[in-house]
């Protein structure tokens, strides 16, 4: 196995850790902080709406400093940030201080210290196989789940102060060696690079490379914009049905045991496509095995929301979490194919704002939805609308043409 592979899988280690812990693990500590402050559910769920659309907030700025910064150092002041978050967190005694530290520690930490600077260094390492090694970096996410239990027993035995102390450092433990492996084998794979490309100008060849545009040249082009609101309304979607997915089948008789092992079961059936379709996108025109997950997406959706039967229901959510799972690890390689890596981070970063819109709207529309006809039919039906509309102006996102070395 070639040594830049390790790179990845380093990657998607340190990514399903920091998930683990910063994402999902903090659920565990929401019944505490309402029991021992006594603090409305609202209020405290205002700290992780907060946490959800900081990527539209804080994105461009944080693509900015990666870019401008390097992902290699950024890597380390992100992790000492998220760290510091943790600590933070167990000596919380009021709401702003939670918010501070969630939002200000937490996340922007793991923003920071894991996922963008690490997808900018795959970015440039990959080329030929970009789309397998994102999903391969992307099935972190989909392994972090089995953190979540470690972090609630830790809370029952010692309480959630000390959880929130344990949390940090083992974070900070695990995550300074793995960065500092990363780092070493980025370094190494960027000299390997640059005496390539050196090789094929000496000789007067040419060598096909990925465009290299600037943030500035790339909102001047259409592709950009129709690529993000894309993105954005497919968020909408995914984010909407996973939000409502175990109320709506409690709706329809299931135990809400059953339902969230349905769910859970759908997790695990979108972490094998993230692999799949990150190797078929390697194959095939990226574009147009993403439009053909838009449409399985519109589908499925559509049948979920009106199906009365278990089986229907199940083999559609099977058929949505196959093309969810696809999706995730296909938009970080379609955007460095269609922009390069000169200023990835900060594309990335300034379509985040985008796509946090649709993540934020998602929710709202099918609650909104349901709260006007007592059903989730017309909410999911919209849903497969909006996926169609996604699949519109991805066939509208044309690759801008590519430039090459001399």
């Amino acid at each position: 196995m070639e040594r830049k592979w390790w790179l990845v899988i380093l990657g998607c280690i340190t990514h399903a850790v920091n998930t683990g812990f910063s994402y999902f693990g903090m659920s565990a500590f929401f019944p505490s902080f309402e029991r021992e402050f006594g603090w409305s559910r609202t209020a405290i769920s205002g700290a992780f709406s907060l946490a959800r659309i900081e990527a539209g907030i804080l994105g461009p700025i944080e693509g900015y400093f990666v870019d401008r910064v390097g992902p290699k150092r950024i890597m380390y002041i992100g992790i000492v940030i998220c760290t510091l978050g943790f600590l933070s967190l167990s000596f919380v005694n009021s709401l702003p201080m939670l918010y501070v530290s969630i939002v200000l520690g937490i996340v922007l930490g793991s923003s920071l210290g894991y996922h963008m600077p690490i997808s900018l260094l795959i970015a440039k390492t990959f080329r030929e196989r970009r789309s397998f090694a994102f999903g391969i970096f992307r099935m972190g996410p989909g392994l972090s789940g089995a953190i979540v239990p470690l972090v609630g027993a830790i809370i029952v035995a010692w309480g959630w102060r000390t959880a929130a102390l344990l949390s940090g450092l083992i974070l900070f433990a695990m995550s300074l060696p793995i960065a500092y492996l990363i780092n070493r084998i980025a370094d190494g794979e960027e000299r390997k690079t640059e005496s390539l490309v050196a090789g094929h100008t000496g000789s007067g060849a040419q060598a096909t490379v990925d465009p290299q545009f600037s943030l500035k040249e790339v909102l001047r082009l259409k592709a950009f914009w129709f690529l993000s609101v894309s993105m954005a309304l497919r968020h909408m979607v995914t984010e909407g049905v996973s939000v409502h997915f175990v109320i709506l089948l409690v709706d329809r008789g299931w135990s809400t045991e059953a339902a969230s092992r349905l769910l859970g079961v759908s997790a695990l059936i979108g972490a094998p496509a993230r692999i799949g379709m990150g190797w078929l996108g390697d194959m095939v025109d990226k574009r147009k095995l993403v439009m053909g997950l838009l449409l399985a997406l519109s589908v499925s959706v559509c049948v979920m929301g009106w199906a009365a039967g278990s089986l229907a229901f199940t083999t559609m959510m099977i058929v949505y979490s196959l093309a969810y799972g696809g999706l995730a690890s296909l938009q970080e390689p379609i955007r460095a194919d269609y922009f390069g890596t000169k200023a990835f981070a900060t594309i990335q970063g300034v379509s985040r704002s985008i796509t946090t819109c649709g993540t934020f709207l998602g929710p709202i529309i099918a609650g909104l939805c349901y709260d006007l006809t007592k059903s989730y039919a017309v909410a999911f039906t919209i849903f497969a609308i909006v996926s169609l509309l996604s699949m519109f102006l991805m066939f509208l996102a044309r690759r801008p043409q590519a430039q090459t070395l001399k």
